[in-house]
């Protein structure tokens, strides 16, 4: 395990993000989203933070659920973090509106997986 905080944190850690994302942007339209700075920031951060979180999990339970892309959440956290001057808000609109709802249901069911096989 990498860090001193336990996988389950970690898938945890992406839920609750996932979660802010959905909450911050329930309702919005393109346009609120692109006229408010703080809120594009904030979700910025949170898919740092999944991830962040993503690179965490172990080897072994990324073969097992390799349903959720966990690479490319490391990817794209590396692309945020670095290239932040380079950042297109598009795609991020983009990403939360696909992408979000279906990753959230793909950590929730490897939660439960990981849940039911430890007892």
């Amino acid at each position: 395990m990498k860090g001193n905080v336990s996988e389950k944190a970690r898938l945890l850690h992406m839920l609750d993000a996932i979660r802010l994302i959905q909450e911050f942007t329930a309702g919005l339209t393109y346009e609120q989203y692109m006229e408010d700075i703080k809120l594009r920031l904030a979700l910025v951060k949170l898919l740092e933070i999944i991830g962040e979180a993503a690179n965490f999990v172990t080897k072994d339970t990324q073969t097992k659920f390799t349903e959720v892309e966990w690479n490319t959440l490391y990817v794209v956290r590396n692309i945020l973090v670095h290239e932040y001057f380079g950042i297109n808000y598009d795609i991020i609109w983009q990403a939360i509106i696909d992408k979000i709802p279906t990753l959230k249901i793909k950590v929730e069911s490897v939660l439960q997986q990981l849940s039911i096989d430890n007892g």
